[in-house]
C-alpha cells in the first residue's frame, strides 16, 4: 500500500491534482487487490511448512481461553504485518517534494499554468513569495519611496494616485470582467502586476516611486521581492515567460483603457525615439536606401506625420529637401 501510495501521489497526484489521502486510498484498493490474490498462495505454503489449522473440537473452539488467543494472535499478526510492510519507508523521502494551498493551485492554474511552468518551478517561486492582505483605505505603496518588489493582485481593487489625482486603477484577477466602482471608475487600468515596470527597465529600480497606490476595496496580493523574482526568472526560462506574459497582457489592457479615455496624438517618448532614429540616420551626412527605409517603416508604426517630421528634420540641422537629396550641403 505505501509503496503504491507513493507511487500514485508522485504521478497521477501531480498530473491530475488528487490529494495525498486519495493516492492512500487507491494504494489500498491496490494492496487489497494482491492480498486477496496471494491469500490462497501463503496458505498453500503454510501447509506445506507443516503450519496447518489446529484441529479443535466445536466445545474447544467456543471456549473463552480460544476466542482470546485467537484475537490475541490476530492482534500480533495484523501489528506484525504493518510494521513490515512500513519497511518501505527507509527507502522513500518522508516528506511531500512540493504541496500547493487552494489559493496556490488556483494561482497556478490562472497565471502559469498555461505557460507549461513546472509544477515544481512554481514552488520553488512561490516560497520566496509572501501573501498580504489590505483593507479598504490602506496604503499599499507610499509614493517618493524606492521601491524594490513586484505586487500580483489576486483579488480586489487599488488605485494609484500621483500628486492627489488618481492616474491607475490595479485590478485582482477576479475582478476581470467587471465594472469598476468608486473611485476606480473612469481611472485608466494598469491590470494586475505593481512595480513589474522594473522587470523590463532596471533604470527604473533605484528612482523613487511615482503612484501611492491605495486599496479602494480589500485587497489580497503576492508580495516578491525584486530580485528574488528576477533571479527566478533567469534560472527558468518558462517562470520568465509567464510573467513577460503577465506584463504583456497587463501593457495591452493598459493600452486600450488608455485609448477609450484619450485619444492623443504621440506622445513626448514616441517623438524621442523618433528623433534618436533620425539623429542615428543624419550622424554621416548621408541617408541610404536602407536607412530611409527603416525611418519610413517607424514613421507608418508611430503614425508620424510629415508636419511633425519636417520638425524633427529642423531640430537637427537638415532641410526636407536635403532629406528627400539625401545629402546634407556643406556650408561654403
Amino acid at each position: 500500500m505505501i509503496v503504491a501510495g507513493d507511487a500514485i501521489d508522485n504521478t497521477l497526484g501531480i498530473r491530475m491534482g488528487i490529494s495525498t489521502l486519495a493516492a492512500a486510498g487507491l494504494g489500498n484498493l491496490i494492496s487489497d487487490v494482491c492480498g486477496i490474490g496471494l491469500g490462497e498462495v501463503v496458505e498453500n505454503w503454510s501447509r506445506k511448512l507443516g503450519l496447518n489449522d489446529p484441529r479443535l473440537t466445536r466445545e474447544q473452539l467456543e471456549m473463552r481461553k480460544t476466542r482470546w488467543v485467537k484475537s490475541l494472535a490476530c492482534i500480533l499478526g495484523i501489528s506484525l504485518g504493518c510494521i513490515l510492510g512500513m519497511v518501505p519507508l527507509l527507502f522513500l523521502d518522508d516528506h511531500k517534494l512540493f504541496f500547493f494551498s487552494g489559493e496556490e493551485e488556483k494561482l497556478y492554474e490562472d497565471l502559469f499554468l498555461k505557460n507549461n511552468v513546472p509544477p515544481m518551478a512554481f514552488f520553488s517561486l512561490i516560497r520566496k513569495a509572501k501573501w498580504r492582505k489590505a483593507e479598504k483605505g490602506d496604503v499599499i505603496v507610499e509614493s517618493g519611496l524606492k521601491f524594490e518588489k513586484v505586487l500580483i493582485l489576486r483579488t480586489g481593487v487599488a488605485v494609484g494616485y500621483r500628486n492627489g489625482k488618481s492616474v491607475f486603477s490595479y485590478r485582482g484577477q477576479n475582478c476581470e470582467g467587471k465594472e469598476p466602482v468608486g473611485k476606480a471608475k473612469g481611472v485608466p487600468k494598469r491590470g494586475c502586476v505593481i512595480g513589474g515596470t522594473a522587470l523590463v527597465d532596471p533604470s527604473v529600480v533605484n528612482l523613487p516611486y511615482k503612484n501611492h497606490v491605495i486599496a479602494e476595496e480589500d485587497v489580497e496580493y503576492l508580495e516578491f521581492t525584486l530580485s528574488d523574482l528576477k533571479s527566478s526568472m533567469r534560472e527558468d526560462k518558462h517562470i520568465r515567460a509567464a510573467m513577460f506574459s503577465i506584463l504583456y497582457k497587463d501593457l495591452v489592457v493598459g493600452l486600450r483603457s488608455r485609448k477609450l479615455q484619450n485619444k492623443v496624438n504621440l506622445d513626448a517618448k514616441r517623438k524621442k525615439e523618433y528623433m534618436n532614429v533620425l539623429e542615428a540616420v543624419l550622424a554621416d551626412g548621408l541617408v541610404h536606401p536602407a536607412e530611409r527605409k527603416i525611418v519610413s517603416k517607424f514613421q507608418r508604426k508611430h503614425n508620424i506625420n510629415e508636419d511633425e517630421h519636417a520638425k524633427c528634420l529642423q531640430n537637427l540641422g537638415w532641410t526636407t529637401e536635403e532629406w528627400v537629396q539625401g545629402i546634407k550641403e556643406m556650408p561654403e
